[in-house]
C-alpha cells in the first residue's frame, strides 16, 4: 500500500484545468490501486502560512532554542513537512499564474526546503535527504492561449 499526497493549488475551483486533470489521474489511480491511501490538501481553500521574519530566524536555531513565537511559527511548517516526508508519492496540480506558480504553492514549497531535514550542504555540495524512490507527478496548466498573435502574447 502506498500513500499519495495530492496537492491542488488553483483558485479557479471547478474551472481549473490542473485541478480537473489531477482528479482524473487520482481517480484512475484509485481504480488500479484501491488499497492506496490518498491524502488531499487544497492550498486554495486551506493555504499554508507565508514565511515571515520569525520563521526565517527560527531556521538558524535548533527546535529546543525556539522562543514561544518561533515555536508557533514553526508548528504548521513542521506539520506540513512531516506530512510530505511520510508519503511515498506526490501529485501536484499547479496552474500557471503570471508565468509562475501560485504564490500559495510557492509558500508550501518554502516549508519543505529545510536544512538538515530535506537537504544538507557540505564541501562536496548540496545533498538531498528525502528518502530515495519517492515518485512525483506535477500536473501543470495554463488557462489562456499564449500562442503568437493571441490576446495574451
Amino acid at each position: 500500500m502506498s500513500q499519495i499526497l495530492h496537492i491542488d493549488s488553483s483558485y479557479s475551483g471547478s474551472n481549473s484545468a490542473s485541478r480537473l486533470l489531477s482528479v482524473k489521474f487520482i481517480n484512475a489511480w484509485k481504480e488500479r490501486h484501491p488499497e492506496d491511501l490518498i491524502i488531499y490538501r487544497d492550498l486554495a481553500k486551506q493555504p499554508v502560512q507565508y514565511i515571515n521574519s520569525t520563521w526565517v530566524k527560527a531556521m538558524d536555531l535548533l527546535p529546543e532554542e525556539y522562543n514561544p513565537l518561533q515555536q508557533e511559527a514553526m508548528k504548521e511548517s513542521e506539520m506540513v513537512l512531516e506530512e510530505f516526508l511520510s508519503v511515498d508519492r506526490y501529485v501536484f496540480a499547479v496552474p500557471m499564474y503570471g508565468f509562475n506558480v501560485p504564490a500559495v504553492f510557492k509558500a508550501y514549497i518554502e516549508h519543505l526546503i529545510r536544512p538538515g531535514r530535506t537537504y544538507t550542504i557540505d564541501e562536496t555540495g548540496l545533498h538531498g535527504l528525502v528518502k530515495e524512490g519517492k515518485k512525483m507527478l506535477v500536473i501543470t496548466s495554463r488557462g489562456a492561449d499564449y500562442s503568437p498573435n493571441s490576446q495574451k502574447s
